[in-house]
């Protein structure tokens, strides 16, 4: 049996496709004309027929409209100072890169950094509990090894 055209709309025309979507859109405006007698009798039920009253017969759409410039003020304004924040901080760190895993320290050199022998420091990392006191200028001043009896 041979493929209708209907499943393969590759295979349609220009002008056939537009048919197809101007028919399309017109039984879609039907379907939907056909159920405003239930939505208006569902809104009226529910109190939108006060809203209708409210905005458009009194006019509160005027506060509405009002309201909403002031949002988007708001909104523009606050966009644009998260705009100028990001131009400001790509310009201050562009070709920067912050998020480099910093390099690792080896034995020897943190033994060295804290004046320490690297066999005491080998030590005191194996260590579960150690009091280190530090001079104002970051350097060790005492060490001392703790018992679990010594903080309780």
């Amino acid at each position: 049996m041979k493929e209708l055209i209907i499943n393969a709309p590759t295979v349609q025309s220009l002008w056939q496709r537009t048919t197809s979507v101007i028919f399309t859109f017109i039984f879609w405006m039907i379907w939907f004309f056909l159920w405003i007698p239930l939505a208006t009798l569902i809104a009226w039920y529910l109190g939108l027929d006060l809203v209708y009253f409210e905005m458009f017969e009194m006019e509160g759409f005027r506060a509405v409209i009002e309201d909403l410039f002031r949002f988007l003020t708001i909104v523009t304004l606050l966009g644009g100072a998260l705009a100028v924040w990001a131009a400001y901080n790509y310009f201050r760190f562009k070709g920067r890169e912050k998020r480099k895993t910093p390099a690792l320290v080896d034995h020897d050199n943190l033994a060295e950094y804290f004046e320490v022998h690297a066999e005491e420091l080998k030590r005191y990392q194996q260590e579960k509990l150690l009091t280190v006191e530090f001079d104002p200028e970051a350097r060790i001043v005492s060490i001392q090894r703790l018992e679990k009896r010594d903080l309780g």
